[in-house]
């Protein structure tokens, strides 16, 4: 059982030429650092998308919000446009690996291609091959996807630094020459308490029925 992630930039045509090397830089250093919480392999392709396989099925949504949180509070000094992603994430059998992932294929491809399809105007969604976790996960991704959409920079760079990093507010205060107060007001103003419990209970159902 692994996991699929497609996704593509948000708004790519309004960013900058001279910007899109620089966003390109950043999601590989965001995914090469994500490696952490699993092995993964990527491929980007046409400028603006990506897919993502995840060796480990029940780290994929934690991957995919911390995707979200390293763009979102990457924004360039340049730009007041804030990076983010649409991401679509797809668990199941892959049976078919070629050397470039956008020809693989298997269920895990399927359910993130049909799902990604389906995002309309969200920007976070899950497919299984369990129709009851699916619609559980359904409603809580809405929420989550709302509070992720409106995280400002400094809200997800606590996020990513607290759950990819595992730094704690103390370490990150320090680093950002900030008060451990503060650090701990932005992480409740970004719901990080929230985003863990959804993050976990995720985990759970995909490892129970693995």
């Amino acid at each position: 059982m692994k996991a699929v992630i497609t996704g593509d930039i948000i708004n790519s045509t309004s960013i900058a030429l001279d910007q899109r090397a620089a966003l390109l830089q950043c999601l590989e250093t965001i995914l090469n650092e994500l490696r952490c919480l699993s092995p993964l392999e990527y491929e980007i392709f046409r400028g603006d998308s990506f897919q993502i396989v995840v060796e480990k099925a029940e780290s994929a949504l934690q991957i995919a919000i911390l995707i979200r949180a390293g763009l979102r509070h990457n924004i360039s000094q340049y730009s007041h446009t804030i990076w983010d992603a649409r991401l679509a994430v797809g668990v199941g059998d892959i049976d078919f690996v070629t050397n470039h992932i956008v020809t693989s294929d298997g269920e895990a491809f399927q359910y993130s291609g049909r799902a990604f399809d389906e995002l309309g105007k969200n920007n976070l969604i899950i497919k299984t091959r369990w129709e009851n976790i699916n619609e559980e996960l359904k409603v809580s991704t809405l929420f989550a996807d709302e509070i992720i959409s409106n995280w400002t920079p400094a809200q997800a760079y606590v996020v990513y630094q607290s759950l990819a990093l595992k730094k704690t507010q103390k370490e990150i205060a320090s680093q950002q020459q900030q008060s451990a107060q503060n650090i701990s007001k932005l992480s409740i103003l970004a719901k990080e308490k929230l985003i863990r419990t959804y993050i976990n209970r995720y985990q759970n159902l995909i490892i129970l029925n693995q």
